[in-house]
């Protein structure tokens, strides 16, 4: 009875552990001088030490640069696009249902007739290529961060259910290189993103730190504002410069985190996991529950969403209270 019992239990369990690993694709693309080179492979080894931090298994994460770095005992990828394209198959190849998907892009990039292009060794790649190589994701939610500039137009061409797509200018012809993407990167280093002072940060509150802090820095320079960044997460291609939990954009970055949720793989308690479990699905009710806020009555709206938020609220207690 007693082994009975143990199979069922870690037949329930299992899908827990295997449901939500996380792959990280980081792209550093073409410096053009020194001092670019330098920029961007910093940020990049910054994410990566950050994504490693976050609890993301190593042999999830693929770093490409335009030459090799430093201190990375791993094997050294060009950041050129055949590599890109082979990379995305090969996490396409790995990834199970459900699994999250993160490509950052660091680097240079411009407009052109197509939409725009992402500056790389050899041929750029296009926001149309890297869309055409994403259809292997169709199974995972997808996680897209362009901190280029000239990104806008790869939110209307990236757009899609089941996607977030963060770029940091707003269009085109925003063509000077951009500070969003050493914020973003910041954001997962430092506690100054963690808003709700729940010891991650979302992709939303990343978003929002790394726009704050870049108009900051214009401002503190007096300068003028070159760059706007946008997010779109609900797969209708306009992206939206303040987005938030209970906008059009938002809903979806704000219960998506770069931090591997707990596993029994990784070994958390099997309690641990169906706490997160838990935590996820109310996350994920709660932003169902405003979604329906204009067609439900004012008090049926509030009392659902009172339980809901005292539910998620005594869980994350109990949560912390097992140092997660």
């Amino acid at each position: 009875m007693r082994v009975r019992t143990l199979l069922l239990f870690s037949l329930l369990v299992a899908p827990l552990a295997q449901a939500a690993q996380h792959h990280l694709l980081i792209i550093s693309g073409i410096g053009g001088t020194d001092n670019y080179r330098e920029v961007f492979v910093d940020r990049a080894t910054r994410l990566y030490e950050s994504a490693v931090k976050a609890g993301i298994d190593e042999n999830n994460i693929i770093l490409l640069s335009e030459s090799g770095l430093p201190d990375m005992s791993r094997p050294q990828r060009i950041s050129d696009k055949p590599t890109i394209l082979q990379a995305l198959r090969e996490i396409g190849a790995r990834a199970q249902i459900d699994d999250r998907v993160f490509v950052v892009l660091i680097g240079h990039g411009n407009a052109r007739s197509d939409g725009a292009a992402f500056n790389l060794p050899g041929p750029d790649i296009s926001a149309v290529e890297l869309a055409a190589a994403l259809t292997g994701l169709q199974n995972q939610l997808v996680v897209i961060i362009n901190t280029a500039s000239s990104s806008g137009p790869f939110i209307d061409t990236l757009s899609a259910d089941k996607r977030i797509v963060i770029t940091a200018t707003s269009s085109g012809r925003e063509y000077h290189a951009t500070l969003f993407g050493d914020y973003f990167v910041a954001a997962f280093a430092e506690s100054g993103a963690d808003t709700d002072k729940d010891e991650r940060v979302s992709m939303l509150e990343a978003f929002a730190f790394a726009r704050r802090e870049t108009r900051r820095a214009y401002d503190g320079e007096k300068q003028l504002l070159t760059e706007h960044a946008l997010l779109d997460d609900n797969g209708d291609g306009v992206g939206s410069p303040d987005p938030g939990e209970f906008e059009a954009d938002g809903a979806l970055a704000n219960r998506v985190y770069l931090r591997q949720p707990p596993s029994l793989a990784l070994g958390a308690s099997a309690q641990l996991v169906t706490m997160m479990q838990r935590k996820q699905d109310l996350e994920q009710s709660i932003g169902e529950l405003k979604r329906q806020r204009e067609i439900l009555s004012r008090i049926d709206y509030y009392a659902r969403l009172e339980e809901l938020l005292v539910d998620l609220a005594l869980l994350s207690r109990e949560i912390r209270a097992q140092g997660s």
